[in-house]
């Protein structure tokens, strides 16, 4: 941390003297030259973007006579460069900054955007008193007739207000919103506006007969309606009516929604909306046990989703296939060969999102590069001037470049290591051992306990989407976690009843604390338990999982009862999972800690079975 704040230091020293080197520069030259460094910016690759403009930002901080348009600029198109590479906290300290300048009525559309982006990145950081804020100070600045600025403000409130549960403030907003577009020629931003009003009511509020009487006062003149307006409305009236459970209502209003897409141009947003309205009709007709008709529409559910689905309609399409081949009694290969899609879509993920994790690692790089070789050539363009105080600052400048350069290559090079590791990891977390076995036994119960197999069925699928959703988050909350371990090992008890019992302490937390940690690392110490070191005992084993909280880590602390180590030594050695492999380099790494297996019959030769101990690092944040 000290190493980066002084070599943020040394760059701030070297952008301010390379932009004051000249002290003649008339105001008009100053402005000219910011409106250069910005425009350089916009046309550069994304390695020296941020160059140009904390070049600008270095002027402007030193000159009274800078344009105010010209400052405002430069702290959007900064916000801007932190948007586009995820970090939204900088982002929004940028676009709060852009946006404070402004005191009066927004000159341009331009102006409007630095109010937008403020409001957005604060509403992805959850710091919803600021979207209040800012909301408020759009609204007391626009003029009384911008009645389509005003209603993208009454909009702003309401997502805000919903957000923190305030949904009596969400639908005063929502009947505001309809006043103003009411006095425009927009209808279809109109209609949008009531249909988000009776979701409020709906599922918020819990006045259904209320939205259902919204909806049908617009029905009553579908007629003036637009194809795209008609599509949305029977699509908000199907999803109602399949929420009460009037399937075959909803399918009908579903049906006349995919009728209006058809009429649509097949962009790749309404592509996504085919996806989702086929996953809505495969869904209930499976509810009106019409199982051809399901499975057509799954299956063009399938066909039809791209990168512009969302992730509820992607996990519906696998959801209802994996009920589709239950509920029609389809065989084994059946069962395995949807597994196999959910696996193919949950590795595509990973995929997509460490690939762009190493591409942003690979480019920040490059960024660093591409600014020592910007700077070297700035102190060439001074070296006229200040020809011994650049020689001084160029010898400078090399030690530097080549303590960052070693120090960088260093650093990229575990940072590359700990992405690809955590990629291999999560690839690896569904232990393919667990799988076959949780498989088999569902086709066994299928044949002698149909009420047993629906059960397990359950069970295992809420594990298996609790574990897709937690394995695609770096750290998940400590809560979530532990439902997790909770699900596995009540599964594994349904396939081998009364072998173990499990127990979870927590010393000094409590469940409920706001502590993330990374998903998965538990698990695999105790499938180790439960599938080795309990096999071949005659009592019933038990299984301890401690967590207590040491500085800026969680011990976790794994006991059991069973054969332990000197039994087999196979046990804990040579059948160690890949998983459980990459896991122990993760935390070793993670903490500077290894992880130690005692044999317990070394402490009292009464007793059997493995402590395992190890270091789980936390955050109190997601995005820490």
């Amino acid at each position: 941390m000290l190493k980066n704040i002084f070599l943020y230091r040394i760059l701030v020293v070297f952008l301010v003297f390379s932009c004051t080197t000249d002290q003649n520069l008339t105001s008009k030259s100053i402005n000219n030259r910011i409106a250069q460094l910005q425009e350089r910016s916009r046309q550069s690759s994304s390695d020296s973007t941020l160059f140009y403009l904390k070049k600008a930002e270095a002027l402007i901080q030193t000159e009274l006579t800078v344009s105010d348009s010209l400052s405002i600029e430069n702290d959007y198109l900064i916000g801007t460069y932190y948007s586009t590479l995820g970090k939204t906290d900088s982002a929004s300290v940028y676009y709060y900054k852009a946006m404070s300048t402004i005191k009066d009525a927004p000159k341009s559309e331009r102006e409007l955007f630095y109010f937008y982006e403020a409001w957005r990145s604060h509403y992805q950081l959850q710091e919803y008193g600021e979207c209040i804020a800012i909301s408020k100070k759009i609204a007391s600045i626009l003029k009384e007739d911008d009645y389509s600025n005003i209603s993208k403000v009454y909009y702003q409130f309401i997502q805000t207000y919903k957000a923190t549960q305030n949904y009596k403030e969400a639908l005063k907003y929502a009947d505001l919103r309809i006043d103003i577009l009411k006095k425009t020629n927009n209808k279809e931003l109109l209609i949008r506006a009531i249909i988000t009003r009776t979701e409020i009511q709906y599922f918020y509020l819990k006045d259904k007969i209320g939205a259902y009487q919204t909806l049908d006062t617009i029905l009553q003149d579908k007629e003036s309606l637009n194809h795209e307006q008609k599509r949305h409305l029977y699509s908000a009236y199907g999803y109602y009516l399949h929420v009460d459970q009037q399937f075959s209502e909803a399918r009908d209003y579903y049906l006349k929604g995919l009728q209006e897409l058809t009429y649509l141009e097949r962009t790749p947003f309404y592509i996504a909306e085919y996806a989702k309205t086929y996953t809505n009709l495969g869904e209930v007709y499976l509810d009106l046990k019409v199982y051809d008709s399901a499975k057509i529409y799954l299956d063009k559910a399938v066909y039809e989703d791209n990168l512009y689905s969302s992730e509820n309609t992607r996990n519906g399409i696998l959801s209802y296939k994996l009920r589709y081949v239950y509920e029609t009694k389809s065989s084994y290969t059946e069962i395995q060969k949807y597994l196999d899609t959910i696996t193919k879509y949950q590795n595509a993920r990973y995929e997509e999102k460490y690939n762009k994790d190493l591409k942003s690692l690979e480019s920040s790089f490059k960024e660093k590069e591409q600014l020592q070789v910007l700077k070297q050539q700035a102190e060439i363009d001074t070296i006229k001037t200040q020809i011994q105080l650049l020689l001084l600052f160029i010898l400078s400048i090399l030690l530097i470049g080549f303590g960052i350069y070693f120090y960088k290559r260093r650093q990229r090079s575990f940072d590359k290591m700990s992405l690809q590791m955590q990629q291999r990891l999560l690839r690896s977390q569904m232990s393919p051992h667990f799988t076959f076995n949780t498989l088999y036994a569902i086709q066994n119960k299928i044949k002698q306990d149909q009420q047993g197999a629906i059960d397990y069925l359950l069970k295992f699928s809420r594990l298996l989407r609790l574990i897709l959703e937690n394995s695609t988050n770096n750290y998940v909350l400590l809560e979530k976690e532990l439902e997790s371990l909770r699900k596995y090992m009540d599964l594994q008890l349904v396939r081998f009843p009364d072998t173990f019992d499990y127990e979870i302490k927590l010393n000094d937390l409590e469940e409920e604390d706001f502590i993330f940690i990374p998903p998965m690392l538990i698990q695999p110490f105790i499938e180790n338990s439960i599938e080795h070191g309990f096999q071949g005992i005659d009592y019933k084993g038990k299984i301890t999982i401690t967590l207590t909280e040491k500085g800026n880590f969680l011990e976790c602390r794994i006991e059991d009862n069973g054969i332990g180590t000197n039994a087999s030594k196979k046990t804990y050695k040579e059948k160690e999972s890949v998983s459980t492999t990459l896991i122990t380099n993760f935390i070793e790494k993670a903490t500077k800690q290894k992880i130690t297996n005692v044999n317990k019959k070394e402490l009292d030769a009464t007793t059997s079975g493995v402590i395992t101990t190890f270091l789980i690092p936390y955050r109190l944040t997601e995005h820490d």
